[in-house]
This record gives C-alpha cells, sequence and structure tokens, in this order.
C-alpha cells in the first residue's frame, strides 16, 4: 500500500516522501520536447522530471520508454505514473488521470512555407490529401471523429519522421504541436522551409496519470493534493520559467 506524508521545504516546495518504501515510485515516459527529454538508457530531464522531484524528492525514478510500452506498463501496474499523456476518453477507460493538466498544446497542421492554405479549418477538403499524423499521438475528439475521413493518411513513428515527409514532398500536411515540432526543425535545418497552419485543430492537456487500481487511485489523490498546493509557489513559477513553458492558470 503506498503511504506518503507531505513535507513542506524551507523553500516553500513541497515533496511527496515514502517513509518507509522499499523502492521509489517508477514514473514513466516518452519524448515530450521541454516536458520529458531522452533517450533509452539515458536519465530523462525536462519539466515533468523537476516537478515530480519537487514533489516526490528521492523517492521517485523517472525512466524514459518508448511510448506504447510506458502506457502499457501503466495499465499492468508495472510503473507507478504516466508522464504527459492527454486526456481522452479512450485513455480514461484505461488508466486515471491527475485532476489538473500541467501543461497545454495546441495541435496543428504544419505545412511547405507557402502552402499554408491546404488547411481551411474544413476536414471535408483533405480527403485526398496526403498527409501524416504520429502513431499512439491523441489529436483531440475532432481529428479521431473524422479522421477515417482522410483517404492519404500516414501514421509515423515519431516528429523526425513526419516533417522529413513533409519536406520531400511526401505528403502535404504533418499534424502535431510546436513544442514538439520547433527543436526538430531546427535540429534538420527545416525551420526555413516549413510551417503551422492556422486555425489549430484542437488544444489538448497534459496530466499525470496513474494505474487503475486501489494503490493507483491512492497515489492519484495525493498527487493532486501536491500538486494544488505547489502550483501557487514561487518554486513551480520558476520551474516553468526553466523550461519555457506556460504554467497553468491558478487562482493564487
Amino acid at each position: 500500500m503506498l503511504t506518503r506524508r507531505l513535507l513542506l521545504g524551507s523553500t516553500g516546495a513541497l515533496a511527496l516522501a515514502g517513509a518507509a518504501q522499499a523502492a521509489p515510485l517508477r514514473a514513466v515516459g516518452a519524448q515530450f520536447a521541454r516536458i520529458f527529454e531522452g533517450s533509452e538508457g539515458q536519465a530523462p530531464k525536462g519539466l515533468a522530471v523537476d516537478l515530480l522531484v519537487q514533489l516526490f524528492g528521492d523517492g521517485v525514478r523517472c525512466e524514459w520508454l518508448p511510448w506504447p510500452r510506458a502506457q502499457l506498463m501503466i495499465e499492468q501496474g508495472e510503473a507507478d505514473i504516466l508522464i504527459g499523456p492527454y486526456r481522452t476518453p479512450e485513455r480514461e477507460s484505461r488508466m486515471l488521470f491527475s485532476v489538473r493538466s500541467f501543461y497545454a498544446d495546441a495541435m496543428v497542421w504544419y505545412a511547405r512555407r507557402g502552402e499554408e492554405s491546404r488547411w481551411s479549418g474544413e476536414f471535408g477538403e483533405l480527403a485526398q490529401t496526403p498527409v501524416a499524423a504520429v502513431r499512439g499521438w491523441a489529436y483531440g475528439s475532432r481529428f479521431e471523429r473524422l479522421k477515417t475521413g482522410l483517404a492519404q493518411l500516414t501514421w509515423v513513428q515519431n516528429v523526425d519522421s513526419g516533417l522529413q515527409m513533409l519536406g520531400r514532398r511526401r505528403v502535404d500536411l504533418f499534424a502535431a504541436n510546436d513544442r514538439n515540432c520547433q527543436p526538430v526543425l531546427q535540429r534538420l535545418a527545416l525551420a526555413d522551409a516549413i510551417t503551422r497552419c492556422s486555425p489549430p485543430l484542437d488544444v489538448l492537456h497534459g496530466h499525470m496519470a496513474f494505474a487503475r487500481s486501489a494503490a493507483g487511485e491512492a497515489l492519484a489523490q495525493r498527487y493532486d493534493q501536491a500538486f494544488e498546493r505547489w502550483v501557487r509557489s514561487a518554486e513551480s513559477a520558476e520551474l516553468y520559467r526553466r523550461w519555457s513553458v506556460d504554467r497553468p492558470a491558478v487562482a493564487l
């Protein structure tokens, strides 16, 4: 059974510490720029890592994994926290979500510069347009409802692949978000060739998720209580500034 006590440090930061716990909590996630960055076998970094350390102290271990594997580990009870998933009805059937999100993303189409007009906001106009999206990502209820009408939709493994396909004219639009795309565009030297389209597909909110079990529910409740206090602190404001991520609106 998970037992924790809230500790208020000298700087005002909160920590959830497992006093008699034999092993630290296992938090897993995949590549989310500025939120959770790394690669398999390397210690991850990002806003989520620092957030969990401030909440849990040394009672948590963060691990980078491929996204499908990370989700499966939460569902099977092999990990305690899934870092960063967007909240969707389908995912809520498989895992518990934190009450508050800790970041948000506008999901958008990307196009070659000068071809942004390929997206007018109407999915019906894309029926025969070659487009790409990242396998396993959530893009919002509208995309889920209308994606079956995209006759030339290609699923790619990651942002790199989608942007490269767009740059090589293998597709005309690629669905992603700025936070994940901008670092890759810079690295691939495509920032001047590819740009985002308007309007957005949707705005999605990233959460922490937990196993659908008694232990997972208890941990989710304790996380929610700690996060509510922490997100109002000066430490949280500094952490969001450090990682250039917008802090959720809070009533201070």
